[in-house]
Formats: C-alpha cells, sequence, structure tokens
C-alpha cells in the first residue's frame, strides 16, 4: 500500500487540512519559532540517520529522502535538511515545495548565496554542485517530481509562487569542506547555476 500515489496522496491532504490552517502564515518573526524549527530539523535528521524514520518527509509516505547540509549564509554555521529527491538522469533533485509556503525554503537560499554544499544518503556523504532546472529542463524535472510525489501539487494549489528544482551534480572533490574555515570554504565552494533546454 506504501508504493502507491494514491497512499501519498492521502497522507498530504491530511497534513494540509490538519496542520497548515493552524500554523502561521508568512515570515517567522518570533525567535522562538525560529528556534523550534530549528529544532525539530535537527530532530528529524538524527532520527533519520540512526533509525532511517522521518517525522516530516517520510511521514507522507516518501521513501527516497537526503540530508542535505548548507553552510548558513548568516550564521555561517553547517545546516542540516531532510529533503525528499527524485532521480534524474543519475543526479538527484530536490523540490523547494516547503509545504506550500508563500516563501523559498531556508536551504535554497543558503545554495543561491553560495558555498560548499553536501548530501548524505545511503551512509555515504558526498559534495555536490546544486544547480538550479530551467525551462524544458525544469518542466522535465517538475513532471519527475509531481509523479513521484503527488502532494506537491497540494503544495502549488496553496501558493503562487513558483518551486524551484535543483539538480545535485556529485563533483571530485572529498567531503569536509563545510567543517573548514569559513571564508576558505566559501572562497573554494560550488556556485548556485542555472540549466536551462531549449
Amino acid at each position: 500500500m506504501k508504493k502507491r500515489p494514491g497512499y501519498r496522496r492521502h497522507l498530504a491532504s491530511a497534513y494540509v487540512r490538519i496542520y497548515r490552517p493552524l500554523a502561521p502564515r508568512g515570515r517567522r518573526r518570533f525567535s522562538f519559532d525560529q528556534r523550534m524549527a530549528r529544532w525539530w530539523t535537527r530532530l528529524d535528521v538524527i532520527a533519520y540517520r540512526h533509525f532511517r524514520l522521518s517525522l516530516g518527509v517520510k511521514a507522507l509516505g516518501v521513501d527516497d529522502v537526503l540530508v542535505l547540509r548548507t553552510r548558513g549564509r548568516r550564521s555561517g554555521q553547517v545546516r542540516e535538511v531532510l529533503v525528499a529527491y527524485v532521480e534524474l538522469d543519475g543526479s538527484p533533485v530536490v523540490c523547494g515545495a516547503n509545504g506550500g509556503w508563500d516563501h523559498v525554503p531556508a536551504w535554497f537560499v543558503n545554495l543561491r548565496a553560495g558555498g560548499p554544499v553536501e548530501i548524505e544518503r545511503h551512509g555515504r556523504r558526498q559534495v555536490v554542485r546544486p544547480v538550479v532546472l530551467e525551462g524544458e529542463a525544469g518542466e522535465a524535472g517538475l513532471s519527475a517530481v509531481l509523479c513521484a510525489f503527488p502532494h506537491v501539487g497540494l503544495y502549488r494549489s496553496r501558493t503562487r509562487r513558483s518551486f524551484p528544482l535543483v539538480r545535485l551534480e556529485t563533483i571530485d572533490a572529498p567531503p569536509g569542506a563545510l567543517a573548514a574555515d569559513e571564508t576558505a570554504a566559501t572562497r573554494r565552494g560550488p556556485l548556485l547555476v542555472s540549466a536551462s533546454s531549449g
């Protein structure tokens, strides 16, 4: 039952109807909300890393998830978040749906700011180069995301913004750049570029 798209759609619909009306809209304005969101994200990553469970993404019936590691554009600290992905042309593609909120997720803002980016999946950590998909490449990526994760269609109906799609291309570099000095890591880290076709 877990592999059927309807299973995911049913859970996502329940999430939207129950939790979304109770959650604050727009950007988080209070430090308490920000701290709670960060602790929830950390707990989610820990649960996935040690028990292969997730309190968020996998609760919607999503099995293909990875840990995305970026450097905070303001704090300079390493940020980890669990995101769903689809495999496209041999590389994982992630979608900045952010639950249908009117602003892009923080991890995408960190990607856009540049700096080293790493992913962790199947017990392996890899350095990647983020590439924004646009044009025909973006349409193909969106079709793949909607096919794999029908609940993203529900999120799209809740906002007018477009969801950025990012392909995470593995590059030949040893993991650990995020643990290095902030200035040096940012200088040699991959930049967010765009890819379009047509």
